[in-house]
């Protein structure tokens, strides 16, 4: 006996292929928004280079972090048999932050000139980041608890997924709350940490699959 068809808008594949578009000029705007020298820079290009190691290290780590959204999405969405409506409301923050995130990430870049701006670019920045993974997290819990899965999906790495994304997108959001507190040096050291909470999170999960 087959799945019955999904209702009309409400296919995985419509869906992906719709996000898989924002998530890919999301991730080139990001370069667009890295400052391109002057004639006069040119003359020194390694001074402006090196001055601009604020912006490219802003880039790199959006790029990472969008990759990880799109293939946790892609990872989620391979294993649909249809799309809810609960779970196409949440693509509306997820798509809207992801596309806002190019503007934050140019933010944060050009915050190290203005230190009295660094709080509040490190905050947007930590915050469009934990909004995306929040919204990853709950299209996974709500994939679950919905059973949108196909009946050959592994329900349990599921909840691994949605366990890691709350995870990593609570820890943005503890970040974000840090920048405000007047600590962006502090909120920055928690990115750094994100992949040791990610590991433990799944080592956790798996230890509880294996019990």
């Amino acid at each position: 006996m087959t799945d019955a068809k999904p209702h009309p808008g409400l296919t995985p594949e419509r869906v992906s292929m719709f996000t898989d578009a924002v998530l890919a000029i999301a991730i080139t705007l990001l370069a667009l928004e890295i400052p391109r020298p002057s004639e006069k820079d040119l003359e020194d290009l390694g001074r402006f280079l090196s001055e601009q190691s604020g912006a490219f290290f802003a880039f790199a780590l959006a790029f990472v972090m969008l990759w990880f959204a799109w293939r946790a999405h892609h990872t989620l969405l391979d294993q649909l048999r249809e799309v809810s409506q609960a779970t196409l409301a949440v693509h509306v923050p997820l798509l809207l932050f992801a596309a806002f995130l190019p503007y934050t990430t140019h933010l944060f870049g050009e915050a190290g000139a203005i230190p009295r701006s660094a709080p509040i670019a490190v905050a947007m920045f930590s915050g469009t980041e934990a909004v995306i993974m929040i919204c990853l997290a709950l299209l996974f819990t709500l994939t679950v608890t919905q059973k949108l899965h196909n009946a050959d999906a592994d329900a349990r790495r599921l909840v691994t997924w949605a366990a890691v994304t709350w995870g990593i997108g609570l820890w943005w959001a503890l970040s974000a709350a840090t920048a405000l507190l007047g600590k962006p040096d502090i909120a920055i050291t928690l990115w750094w940490i994100t992949p040791v909470v990610t590991l433990v999170i799944a080592l956790v999960r798996r230890r509880a699959r294996v019990s």
